[in-house]
Order: structure tokens, then sequence, then C-alpha cells
């Protein structure tokens, strides 16, 4: 019975432990982008800044570009998660889908490692997707479901027009040729209008979740 309940326990054990050590080479990682830089941060840095074996690296991730895509992905989730859980319920999907959306892309904004990747759109636009896509295609398809959208292509496409259009943005803000109050609101309507909204009705629930995020920040 003894042994039953070790081997029962053991994998739980292993997997905490896994997961402990994933994210203190994630933490390392983002870290280091910052202070560095993509192009400067190597997997030596990773490791001497995780305070583990190089071994232990190739273990949880095959390369750098795998590294950091992990530990921005991550990030960009937690930010996700986090909008989802401070902002008031809606049962209009538009304003679900609006609001949701401002507050995850001004979180992503502000933080310091995007300011790293804009130099590096594909890595950005992959982080983006793993991270943020599931949430915008979650209320997008519910809109559609609810019969408050309309889609006119596929889910695929939409989501590479959402993500590189996206990319774009923030490349803009970051290198201080656009603000967020010029480009957050702007990016809003056009998805809202490509989804079957009016602009004037995109227009108001835009502002609408604008001032709702104001009031977070």
């Amino acid at each position: 019975m003894a042994m039953a309940e070790a081997d029962i326990e053991k994998p739980n054990r292993m997997e905490r432990r896994r997961l402990k050590t994933r994210a203190k080479l994630l933490r390392a990682t983002l870290r280091l982008i910052v202070k560095k830089g993509i192009d400067k941060t190597t997997m030596d840095d990773i490791t001497e800044m995780a305070d583990l074996g190089r071994r232990t690296l190739y273990y949880h991730f095959a390369s750098k570009d795998e590294c950091i895509l992990a530990a921005v992905a991550d990030v960009y989730e937690q930010r996700a998660s986090l909008a989802e859980q401070s902002l008031a319920t809606s049962r209009d999907p538009a304003v679900i889908t609006a609001t949701h959306g401002l507050a995850v892309l001004h979180g992503i904004m502000q933080e310091p490692v995007t300011s790293r990747l804009v130099d590096h759109p594909r890595l950005l636009a992959n982080a983006l997707s793993r991270a943020i896509s599931r949430f915008a295609l979650r209320d997008i398809g519910n809109g559609i479901s609810a019969g408050r959208f309309t889609l006119t292509m596929s889910e695929q496409v939409l989501n590479s027009i959402l993500i590189w259009s996206l990319v774009g943005l923030l490349v803009e803000n970051a290198t201080g040729e656009l603000s967020a109050e010029e480009t957050l609101p702007a990016y809003m309507i056009t998805v809202l209008a490509n989804l079957g909204v009016s602009i004037d009705e995109a227009t108001r629930i835009t502002a609408d979740a604008m001032k709702e995020i104001a009031v977070l920040s």
C-alpha cells in the first residue's frame, strides 16, 4: 500500500519540480532580454542567471529562440488572464471583445520586454499568437455564435490579420511614431468593423472600453 502511494506521488512531485525549474529559466530569460536585448543574450547567460546547468536548459528548450518564445508568451498570457479577471462582465460580445482586447494590448505595450522584440517581428508574432490568440478567437467565436459578429474569412486568416496588424502597431508604438492612445482605438475599431459592427457603434464601444481600461491602469 505504501509503495503504491509513493508511485502515485512521485510523478506529481517530479512535475512540480520540472515546472519550478522551467519557471526559473523563463524568469532569467526575461530579465536578460530586458537588460541586454535578444541578440546579446546567450544560452550561457541564461544558465548563469538561473543558476542551473546547461544540460538542464537543453532539457527544457532546444534553442535560445525557443526559450525566449516561451518566456515572452508566458508573460503575455499572464497579462491576458489578469485582464479578464479584473474587468467587468457584459452580455454583449462586442463589448467583451473590445474591453478584453484593449486591456490585454495595453498591458503588452507596458511590458518592458516588448520594446526588445520590435526588431524581431517573427518572434513577436509567434509569442502573441501563442499567448493571446485563444482568448481573442474565443471571444470572437462567442460573438459569431450569438449572431453579433459575421466572419467573412477563415479563422486562420483572421488570426493572421489580427496578429500581424498588432505587430505593426507595437512597432509603431515602441519607436514613438504613434502613441497607444492613437493606435489602440484605431486597431479595435478596425477589428470590430471587420466583424460586421458598424463604424459608429464600433467607435462608441471602443471609446467606452478605453475609459474602463484607463481606470484600471
